[in-house]
């Protein structure tokens, strides 16, 4: 009887060192996935860091003048007299360039609440 009793106890140690070993390998297995997740994203794009991300921005806008005059022949001017009226209409999309740079910091905890 006692001998089944140590080959129990011997197999409970094998499988708790099984086990201890499964656990320690997960810690270094999710580092090294991280680490290679890592290197694939800072190939791809710069390296975030969120208290010193910054970016460059560009922003440009075109403008177009469009201006339209009419002639009209004979209209009335007041106090009886008519003559040639020229009306002008001028349609204008303005545009600009600005350029800046903005900077990315870590989201403080009252925005979460």
């Amino acid at each position: 009887m006692s001998r089944r009793g140590q080959t129990t106890i011997e197999y409970a140690a094998v499988i708790a060192v099984v086990v201890a070993s499964l656990l320690v390998m997960q810690i270094y297995m999710k580092r090294g996935f991280s680490g290679k997740l890592r290197a694939a994203a800072d190939a791809v794009s710069e390296p975030y860091a969120p208290k010193e991300t910054t970016g460059t921005i560009t922003l440009r806008t075109s403008s177009d003048v469009v201006t339209t005059s009419t002639l009209f022949k004979d209209e009335p001017l007041g106090g009886g007299r008519t003559g040639d009226v020229m009306k002008t209409t001028t349609v204008s999309v303005e545009t600009a360039t600005r350029r800046g740079k903005e900077s990315v910091g870590p989201l403080s905890s009252d925005v979460w609440n």
